[in-house]
């Protein structure tokens, strides 16, 4: 079985001990209900940005933000699939972070991921040639596992992810030394990078330890892209020792809380009316926050309620700043206000 190498330093236990503090904050923070559905949007808009950029997509942030409130884009179709498979992806996480992580769950996302951008021969299937590494001179810099190999060593690597052993460690070295090994695999021909760091977020969703799915940690990764793939790579170059690597994701993932907890601090002070949600409001936010845009006709057909029974839902969403009003009469259009 994998036996990861690393250890357990001072800097790293303080690392830990600020992102569980950091954590305890976010969980309690007044308002939480009320926002968190534009949260959990403005994480899925900026994951998908950050993660498919680090791979070389162009589309800006407001790109991205218009493409998942399905507005029409100006660019390349391939990278607004990219986007879009990982918005799915993203999705598809969140619906099965109670969900075991085994062998068919990579196959799942890498199918995800990639839909409509390989050939569908290589879609979930394991590379079947040699792939490489190369720096940004086009080098080869390392020469992952060889196609005979790649199933066992990912069934090795899974089978290390749900042993009592790891079970017992803090979720944050286990994404961190899944993402690294994984990697270090590149099972397939392509997209194994973003398939790294999806699997990773969805690891701390497993692990409750981004419990309402609202932050980014790929923001932090593609903020020093070049930084992360010497951390990658410093790793390997030091037989596999992952303790520099791991600090560098307990790092980020510090400082992506950070980022959280300063975004519900400005979010509570911009609100102009204190909020007490209903049940119903609570519903009507998630449906706005999984759908761009609806009509008041869908939000009566989905909460089945009367057309006043709506208007009553809405008006302290519409006061409060959580949700923007479009449009006039019959073609009023309601949103999630995500700046």
């Amino acid at each position: 079985m994998y036996k990861p190498s690393y250890r357990i330093t001072p800097y790293l236990l303080n690392l830990i001990d600020q992102a569980s503090s950091l954590r305890t904050w976010i969980e309690l923070a007044p308002l939480q209900v009320a926002w968190l559905p534009l949260m959990q949007k403005d994480a899925q808009t900026k994951t998908a940005h950050f993660s498919t950029s680090i791979e070389g997509n162009s589309l800006t942030l407001t790109q991205v933000k218009a493409i998942a409130r399905g507005e029409a884009v100006d660019t390349q179709e391939n990278q607004e699939r990219e986007v879009l498979n990982y918005l799915k992806a993203m999705h598809w996480t969140e619906q099965h972070s109670k969900h075991t992580i085994i062998e068919e769950t990579i196959f799942e996302l890498h199918q995800i991921i990639t839909q409509g951008l390989l050939d569908e021969a290589k879609i979930g299937r394991y590379k079947i040639k040699q792939n490489y590494v190369v720096d940004e001179k086009h080098i080869k810099i390392y020469t992952p596992t060889p196609p005979k190999d790649t199933p066992a060593a990912i069934k090795d690597l899974v089978a290390w992810l749900n042993n009592p052993e790891a079970l017992k460690l803090h979720c944050i070295l286990t994404c961190a030394i899944f993402h690294h090994r994984f990697v270090s695999i590149h099972p397939f021909s392509d997209g194994n990078g973003r398939l790294a760091r999806i699997m990773g977020t969805m690891l701390l969703y497993q692990r409750e330890f981004d419990l309402h799915h609202i932050f980014s940690l790929d923001e932090f990764f593609a903020a020093g892209r070049k930084r992360y793939y010497e951390k990658i790579q410093q790793a390997r170059e030091l037989d596999n020792d992952l303790t520099l690597w791991i600090e560098y994701v307990a790092e980020g993932i510090v400082a992506t809380l950070q980022k959280v907890r300063k975004r519900i601090e400005d979010l509570q002070v911009t609100s102009s009316h204190p909020v007490n949600l209903s049940r119903r409001q609570e519903e009507t936010l998630r449906l706005l926050r999984d759908n761009h845009s609806l009509h008041v006709s869908d939000l009566i057909k989905e909460l089945n309620v009367t057309r006043a029974r709506i208007n009553q839902i809405l008006s302290p969403l519409v006061e409060s700043g959580l949700v923007m009003k479009n449009g006039e009469s019959r073609a009023t259009r309601y949103r999630l206000n995500i700046h």
